[in-house]
């Protein structure tokens, strides 16, 4: 009897066993095609990208991306590809402040706020030229 219920409940797990591989072979990757994988975070507390920072000359060469903005934390600000956090420096750029609407950067030395959004009277500057 005890080899009975032994050999029933060997045939059982080896169709279980079957029934997980061909589960496996139906489980699909996502692919992107070619684009970004919305799975991945775009920012990450270890993302360092500073290559955009490196050539700046003036506050005009600087393009304020994202802020996340969280004082008791840390904010964080993205311009030209970079993330950086108030007070690190990449070349001549520094992250003096981080504020809602943008960031005030010290580019050798000289500091200038940057805004998240153009002003309207840069939009219409735009337009206009």
């Amino acid at each position: 009897m005890k080899g009975f219920f032994l050999w029933i409940l060997l045939s059982a797990f080896g169709m279980i066993s079957v029934a997980r591989v061909a589960a496996v072979d139906e489980i699909k990757l996502y692919d992107a095609k070619g684009k970004r994988d919305p799975f991945i975070p775009l920012v990450t507390p270890t993302t360092k990208v500073t290559s955009g920072l490196l050539t700046i000359e003036s506050i005009d060469d600087i393009v304020v991306e994202g802020i996340v903005y969280d004082p008791p934390k840390g904010s964080v600000v993205i311009a030209n590809g970079s993330v950086m956090r108030e007070g690190e420096e990449v070349g001549v750029t520094k992250v003096i402040g981080i504020r809602p609407n943008g960031a005030v950067f010290s580019i050798g030395g000289t500091e200038a706020f940057k805004p998240l959004y153009a002003q309207p009277e840069e939009m219409e500057k735009g337009k206009a030229g």
